[in-house]
C-alpha cells in the first residue's frame, strides 16, 4: 500500500517552518454517495492516497521540476511572462518519457528568473498535464492555491494514475510549527464516474523523527476510517471486516 506521509500534503521542510493562522474554510459540492464496501481494494488504496493530498503533491512536483529554466533539454517548451511560468509538452524527453498537456504556475517558489513574493498566492493549473513512459502514465487537470505564507492548500484537482481517476476537492490548513498539524475541512474525494465522499480529520507530523500520525475519515454512503502512525497506514470500512491493521 502507498503510504501517506505529511511531506505529501506539505513538503517536509514547510511543514516545519509554518505557524500559520486560520479556522475552517474551503467549500466542496462533492455528494457523499461513494460505496466503499462496493470498490475494489486497488480503488481504496488509490482513495486513501488521495485523500492524504498526495495527487496534490505530485502535481505541484511535475511542475517545479522544471524550475532550472536554464537547463538544456528540448522538452518541455517553458515560457516565462510576468509572474507565470508554463510548461507545454506535447514532446519526448532525453530519458525517453513524454510530456503531454500543459500546466503554469504563477508565483512559483525557487524558480529561475522569477522572484517569490511572499505576500502573494501561488497558483497552479493543469490542462491534461501528464508525465508517461510508455507503460503508465500520470495526468491531472485543474487547479490548486497555496495560501496564508504556503499554510493553506485549496484545491480541485482530477488526477488519473493506475487506471483510477480521482476528484480531489480538498481545502488543507497546517498549524503549529513544533508539531505541524494539516486539518482538512469542507473537502471531498470523487472517484470519477462512480460516486464521491467528504473528507475530514488531520495529517500531523514529528519535527524529532517520530514519523507521522493519520486520522482521516472518508464520509460517502458508508463510512472508510484511516488511521496510522509511522509507516503503517491502517483503514477499515465500518460495519463489515474489511480493512488492515497495523501491528
Amino acid at each position: 500500500m502507498s503510504m501517506l506521509r505529511a511531506c505529501a500534503v506539505l513538503g517536509c521542510s514547510s511543514l516545519v517552518a509554518l505557524g500559520a493562522c486560520g479556522g475552517e474554510g474551503g467549500s466542496t459540492d462533492v455528494q457523499p454517495t461513494l460505496r466503499f464496501a462496493d470498490r475494489t481494494d486497488a480503488e481504496l488504496v488509490r482513495l486513501i492516497d488521495a485523500a492524504g493530498g498526495t495527487d496534490l503533491f505530485r502535481a505541484t512536483g511535475m511542475i517545479d521540476q522544471f524550475g532550472d529554466t536554464f537547463e538544456v533539454e528540448p522538452c518541455p517548451t517553458i515560457t516565462i511572462a510576468g509572474s507565470v511560468a508554463t510548461v507545454t509538452g506535447g514532446c519526448a524527453r532525453a530519458d525517453g518519457t513524454r510530456l503531454e498537456g500543459s500546466g503554469a504556475v504563477d508565483n512559483p517558489i525557487g524558480w529561475d528568473q522569477l522572484d517569490y513574493r511572499f505576500q502573494d498566492d501561488t497558483l497552479y493549473t493543469f490542462t491534461q498535464f501528464g508525465l508517461g513512459d510508455g507503460q503508465a502514465t500520470q495526468t491531472f487537470d485543474g487547479w490548486l492555491r497555496r495560501t496564508d505564507g504556503l499554510a493553506t492548500w485549496d484545491a480541485d484537482l482530477t488526477a488519473s494514475l493506475l487506471g483510477v481517476t480521482v476528484r480531489s476537492d480538498l481545502y488543507i490548513h497546517c498549524t503549529d510549527p513544533q508539531h505541524p498539524s494539516c486539518a482538512f475541512t469542507n473537502s471531498g474525494l470523487e472517484l470519477v464516474g462512480v460516486g464521491g465522499a467528504r473528507v475530514s480529520g488531520t495529517v500531523t507530523a514529528s519535527t524529532t523523527g517520530g514519523g507521522q500520525r493519520i486520522d482521516l475519515t472518508l464520509q460517502g454512503a458508508d463510512r472508510l476510517t484511516v488511521h496510522s502512525t509511522g509507516t503503517c497506514v491502517g483503514w477499515q470500512i465500518e460495519g463489515t471486516t474489511r480493512g488492515m491493521t497495523c501491528p
